[in-house]
């Protein structure tokens, strides 16, 4: 393995187009100002050089990333990884590299994970048989015995146990074999086998290596799952290296070790008061050479990459920055589906968590004249070893306890039993009759509001520039009964809004630029939104024969998360069209650095939802009989979660949720179809509401303090209830529910006001107009449109709130795009931070990243008697939020 260069003499970036930005931005993406930055997930970064560039220029780029972190010894934890074809796996340089040479008085990160792969993978490629496996006890006894000279307890038990070159004989022997082995060695080999046993397979919280290898919590013991990844990849190994089979083994143990690794590398928890969780205040960081296609070391280096990218996107945690430098094949840029970019684009995308990998061409030019020092990081320095800080920690710990040991009552603190947002159900009292619904009227009425008001728009064209935005709608369903699941009337209601706002205010402030708002259809559900998104994308290669103020400068709207809108977004992603879009929350909507979602994202909101439902008392207890005493709650210790297969919020939701709720879980698929649907290893499946009502009641039935977590949609929801209340089994104790803002629209319209066993929470992103937390600008909002919509059974809902601001976004940028108004001075313009106080409260989006705005409000609604109640309010909903909140709230 080639050693990095470890001179003090730096190495020089070459100074290509937008270099001063990077090296900035990849010494603060590397050391952030604030620890909690740390857990954005950066994408992975390919710096490729040209088809002709001799290797110096790869390596230059290499050392000058390299020597910012540490030119005489490492300032972060980093290592170079270079291909060559002596090292197959390059996450065995990974592993190895980041453990050694730690930086000074840090806490080193210990790979339990890592290196049991590792022992693991180099006893399979070292044994290749023909075929079978190694047999599940040879394995276990190699690993330990690896493990054992690593040292620590291990190790020390071992060694105690004396050698093993020459048998002892005689009644002395015997005790050594029978009695001293056991202890010293047996029954820690045994003891330690069980907690990897139950630490990688059978722990729903971190039980990776069973999720990994699609093995359920009570299927085969841990290496026996091993020794089957041995008996699969060992004949493959066998083959010739040139062989595709080999090629395949190869890649199948690069990528359970790269997860290992990934495992390890997770982010120690921010803040707590444990001295080794603080040790970790920069990013680790991997760098790899690319040799040329067909050269040594090509194939392992580009086999590492599809690991990294398959993994990434999955896993929980912000995980190392990751920069390959050289000479990607086009394959490898097919498969990972890279963005082309420039270095200053690129940078900015170091402060995201955007799983899409960047591709940065670099010029030869540059190379030919001096380039730029990146100057190395000073990440936090400690004065203290983490012993000594535990030492003084303890200490002071000791003596608060003997101190308040003495005090009455120390030890008893009861838990707080009141249900939280009160102890009435959903049944809203005097509300028991549903809100009237005029879908058709009511739409009909906002197209001839914005109608108008693009005719006025278009009045200003002759004296200033005047611009077009597309909104994207789902069809509208025609019946009362449907349209109380779908959000498009008020989304509608608020874009009006806002158009009326901005051509009021071009009256009197010529720097504001009237936009014309056409609103497009794409099918009901979005289901035909790449349609629609084609036909605008032919229109917009046509415009130079359109009226200036027809030109289209932006796109608003998709308000769902499916495949299809995360495909339409994609797609015009590819023309460089600026979207804002509405209340589509799912993370893998992010498909385009032009696309700003302006929601929290589905990994945010469900982070909040678990930790509200683990730690808050929601569940009501069973077996209160007094009618007349108040209800008692405890937190959620069980789930059952319901999602709908295929549907990509419902997915992404329910995912995010399980991988974050640290209680026990049933995960149900439920769609209501004849559609056939997969489901995945210990997923039950349901494809009726009275099905389902029976699995939700069994497993109330096993674990009284379960809530069930809503991921489907709403229509389904509402399904679910009505058979719930027909059945009545299983409602005498309540029913806790919580789910996402789907259900926002069907429960503010009475849907559920007559259910008195129903507990209803459920996601939002603005606060009640009564809350005190609520900002000005909220309460300004709520009383313009109750006044303009005085009917409207979603005036507490968030939709209309959304799309005004959102709308307030895309027009900012507009008015800062200069007098030519062009798509791609509109990008520039959203790119550069805009900030404003808005409907749903503080408005500020990242200068570094297109994700959604920095602090978004996310709120919890209880659903009860009158108007709904915020029972959790995290983010800057106001200009005077507190900036550090409590849990359940993540900052």
């Amino acid at each position: 393995m080639r050693s990095a260069n470890n001179s003090v003499e730096p190495s020089s970036f070459p100074d290509d187009s937008g270099a001063d930005y990077f090296i900035r931005e990849y010494r603060t993406a590397v050391n952030p100002a604030r620890r909690d930055l740390l857990e954005n997930k950066p994408p992975l970064l390919l710096l490729s050089t040209s088809a002709d560039a001799p290797e110096s220029h790869t390596h230059r780029v290499l050392e000058a990333l390299r020597w910012a972190l540490g030119p005489e010894y490492k300032r972060v934890p980093h290592t170079v990884l270079y291909a060559e074809g002596d090292v197959p796996l390059l996450t065995v340089q990974a592993g190895t590299g980041l453990g050694f040479d730690i930086p000074r008085r840090s806490t080193p990160d210990r790979f339990p994970n890592f290196w049991l792969m590792a022992d693991v993978i180099a006893q399979i490629q070292e044994s290749r048989p023909g075929g079978g496996g190694l047999g599940a006890r040879k394995l276990r006894d190699h690993v330990y015995r690896q493990r054992a000279e690593r040292g620590g307890l291990p190790g020390l038990l071992w060694h105690m146990g004396g050698t093993d070159t020459a048998p002892i004989g005689g009644v002395y022997g015997f005790f050594v074999g029978l009695v001293w082995h056991s202890l010293t060695r047996t029954l820690p080999r045994w003891i330690w086998a069980r907690r990897q046993n139950r630490r990688l397979v059978r722990s729903k919280r971190s039980g990776w290596l069973g999720k990994h290898l699609n093995a359920t919590a009570g299927g085969a013991p841990v290496f026996e799952l091993l020794d089957q990844v041995g008996a699969r990849q060992s004949p493959r190994l066998s083959l010739e290296p040139s062989h595709p089979r080999h090629k395949e083994g190869l890649a199948a143990l690069e990528l359970l070790l790269l997860r290992a690794l990934l495992e390890d590398l997770r982010k120690p928890a921010v803040g707590r008061l444990l001295p080794k969780r603080r040790r970790r205040v920069a990013r680790p960081v991997l760098l790899v050479e690319i040799p040329p296609e067909g050269a040594p070391g090509a194939d392992a280096a580009e086999r590492f990459l599809r690991a990294l990218h398959t993994l990434q996107a999955g896993l929980d945690g912000p995980g190392p920055l990751v920069i390959a430098v050289g000479h990607p094949s086009g394959s490898l840029q097919a498969d990972l589906g890279v963005e082309r970019t420039n270095l200053r684009r690129a940078s900015s995308l170091l402060h995201s968590s955007n799983p899409r990998p960047v591709l940065v061409p670099l010029e030869d030019e540059p190379f030919e004249r001096p380039g730029l020092q990146i100057p190395p990081v000073q990440p936090r320095k400690f004065t203290m070893g983490w012993r000594a800080v535990t030492v003084v920690e303890l200490t002071a710990l000791a003596t608060l306890l003997v101190g308040g040991a003495f005090a009455p009552g120390f030890w008893e603190t009861p838990p707080d039993t009141r249900c939280v947002g009160g102890d009435r159900p959903a049944a809203a009292g005097s509300q028991t009759e549903r809100v009237e619904v005029r879908p058709k009227e009511w739409y009909q009425d906002v197209l001839n509001r914005i109608k108008k008001q693009n005719e006025e728009a278009e009045k200003y064209a002759d004296a200033r520039a005047v611009r077009t935005v597309v909104l994207f709608e789902s069809t509208p369903p025609t019946s009362a009964e449907d349209t109380i699941f779908d959000g498009a009337i008020p989304e509608l209601r608020g874009v009006a809004m806002w158009q009326q706002r901005l051509i009021e205010d071009a009256a009197s402030d010529a720097s504001r630029v009237p936009l014309r708002v056409e609103v497009r259809k794409a099918g009901a559900g979005f289901r035909e939104a790449v349609r629609a998104v084609h036909d605008l994308i032919r229109e917009v290669g046509q415009e130079n024969s359109r009226k200036a103020y027809e030109q289209i400068v932006g796109v608003l709207g998709f308000a769902q998360s499916t495949k299809e809108t995360q495909e339409a977004v994609k797609e015009l992603g590819a023309i460089g069209m600026p979207m804002v879009g509405t209340t589509a929350t799912a993370d893998e909507m992010q498909q385009s650095g032009s696309y700003w979602p302006f929601t929290p994202a589905n990994s945010t909101e469900a982070g909040i939802e678990a930790a509200f439902a683990a730690h808050s008392p929601l569940v009501a207890k069973p077996g209160q009989t007094d009618p007349h005493a108040p209800v008692e709650c405890v937190p959620a210790g069980h789930a059952v979660i319901v999602r709908t297969p295929d549907d990509l919020y419902s997915e992404s939701l329910a995912d995010r949720f399980q991988q974050a709720f640290k209680g026990g879980e049933t995960v149900i698929s439920f769609r209501q179809d004849s559609q056939p649907f997969a489901t995945q290893a210990g997923t039950q499946k349901a494809t009726t509401a009275d099905q389902l009502v029976g699995q939700v009641c069994q497993a109330l039935k096993a674990e009284p303090d379960t809530a069930v977590y809503w991921t489907a949609r709403a229509k389904d929801f509402t399904a679910f209830v009505r058979a719930m209340d027909t059945n009545g089994t299983c409602i005498e104790n309540d029913l806790t529910v919580l789910g996402g803002n789907e259900l926002t629209n069907v429960a503010l319209t009475g849907q559920y006001a007559d259910k008195d066993w129903l507990r209803l929470y459920h996601s939002a992103h603005r606060l009640p107009e009564e809350d005190s937390r609520a900002s000005a600008k909220t309460k300004d909002f709520v009383r313009q449109y109750n006044r303009q919509y005085p009917q409207d059974p979603w005036r507490q809902d968030g939709h209309s709130a959304v799309s005004y601001d959102a709308f307030h976004v895309l027009s900012r940028a507009v008015d800062n795009a200069g007098s030519t108004v062009r798509r791609e001075s509109v990008l520039t313009a959203l790119r550069n931070n805009i900030t404003f106080d808005g409907a749903t409260g503080v408005v500020s989006f990242s200068e570094f990243s297109s994700g959604p705005p920095k602090r978004k409000t996310l709120v919890i609604l209880r659903q009860s008697a009158g108007e709904p109640e915020a029972v959790v309010a995290c983010g800057a909903y106001s200009l005077t939020a507190p900036k550090q909140q409590d849990s359940p709230c993540r900052d």
